[in-house]
């Protein structure tokens, strides 16, 4: 998915199967994500979603490039 296309309050499941569900909490600027490299961070914003009733972070691009579609919170992605 692009980018763009994620918002807050919406449900994605991921490529392949569709088998994981994120929903997300926000997406901000300022948000802290564990970052492993030498380099520096990226200057974009970062998601905060709930899977499986944990929260995590990612950067809006990795987020988007793990989103397969947009799913209904009830909806079955399977």
């Amino acid at each position: 998915m692009k980018a763009a296309d994620i918002k807050v309050g919406r449900t994605y499941c991921n490529r392949g199967k569709g088998r994981t569900r994120r929903t997300v909490l926000e997406i901000a600027h300022g948000l802290r994500v564990t970052w492993y490299s030498g380099n520096l961070r990226p200057p974009e914003p970062v998601v905060r979603y709930e899977q499986d009733g944990k929260e995590g972070r990612l950067y809006l691009s990795s987020f988007s490039q793990w989103c397969g579609r947009e799913v209904d919170a009830g909806e079955n992605s399977a």
